[in-house]
């Protein structure tokens, strides 16, 4: 089990897409023991009522915190705005300035306060952060749906073999 990540939405919108599976309730809490989620990222596009119902649950019984940078202190909050702007640098378009921001907002999050593991589903996320935030110090690895399906294979997260199958 994973000790902290922080989740994105396009992540909790596939896990949680099913109206036959409650994956997003039921598989999350078995990755890690804190997971967290940024409010924009919370409040980011349109998910399907399973997937809503499902993250409001988690956050309900504190499953899932939400959390944002206006509670950092003035360290945390420079290493947050540091961050942000370097992934902002390549993530960012202009003509569409809302895109990709909830990554941005979680990845500066979890490299501020030190979370390293990012679930979500971009496949071409990791080589960016290796580039714009791993130094070794504090470092970010992107697990997606394939990587927890991994680890319940392996034995590394105690997940049933139909349910890891249905994943």
């Amino acid at each position: 089990m994973i000790d902290k990540m922080i989740i994105d939405a396009d992540l909790c919108i596939k896990l949680g897409g099913s109206n036959k599976h409650s994956f997003l309730y039921d598989v999350l809490p078995l990755v890690a023991s804190e997971i967290y989620m940024h409010t924009y990222a919370h409040s980011e596009g349109m998910m399907p009522s399973s997937a809503v119902s499902q993250l409001r649950s988690l956050i309900a019984e504190n499953k899932v915190i939400l959390v944002n940078e206006s509670g950092l202190d003035s360290q945390s909050r420079a290493t947050y705005d540091a961050a942000f702007n370097n992934l902002a640098k390549v993530m960012m378009d202009p003509r569409r300035p809302g895109k990709n921001k909830g990554e941005m907002c979680s990845l500066a999050y979890a490299k501020a306060v030190a979370i390293p593991i990012f679930a979500t589903d971009e496949k071409e996320l990791q080589p960016i952060i290796d580039k714009q935030l791993n130094t070794g110090i504090d470092d970010i690895t992107c697990i997606r749906i394939v990587d927890i399906v991994m680890k319940a294979k392996n034995g590394e997260i105690d997940i049933q073999r139909k349910v890891a199958k249905a994943l």
